[in-house]
């Protein structure tokens, strides 16, 4: 016994109209925001592994290199962990070449606190180097306890 299809209404099933919708394009602005997110998440990201880096290591340093004298006393950017009995936190220390010639070389030092217990006041300095020629060793010349003199005296 086999059935033979019904015969299909044609009036149930009206026809289908298509609607073609073109996709407008992002605007570039929206394209770099998106892309600044995704770049400030990332660093989000790597927060945690920052101060991990910095609790077992006590600092990070981004050594400024490129021949100065006593380099690793004059990092381009140091934080340090400060644990001491009356003060916690953290100490952030900076360089600025205030004077570059072949003769003459002052290093400014900034050092900043962040400190969650105690305080800590800001500190500058600088240090200044003379040679004789563009290839004698740096020696000291002097230290000042404040920014670095401007006209070179």
């Amino acid at each position: 016994m086999t059935q033979e299809p019904s015969p299909q209404n044609t009036e149930a099933y009206p026809d289908i109209e298509y609607v073609v919708v073109e996709k407008q394009r992002r605007r570039p602005l929206r394209r770099i925001g998106c892309g600044l997110l995704v770049v400030v998440w990332f660093f989000v990201l790597l927060l945690p592994l920052g101060l991990f880096i910095l609790a077992v290591n006590e600092e990070i340093t981004i050594s400024r290199g490129g021949g100065i004298p006593d380099a690793h006393e004059h990092p381009r950017l140091q934080v340090s962990l400060v644990m001491e009995v009356d003060y916690r936190g953290l100490r952030i220390t900076d360089t600025i070449l205030r004077e570059d010639t072949d003769t003459r070389l002052c290093i400014q030092t900034n050092i900043r606190f962040l400190l969650w217990e105690g305080e800590g006041d800001p500190a500058t300095f600088c240090d200044c180097y003379t040679r004789d020629t563009a290839v004698a060793d740096w020696q000291l010349e002097a230290t000042f306890a404040d920014v670095c003199p401007v006209d070179g005296t």
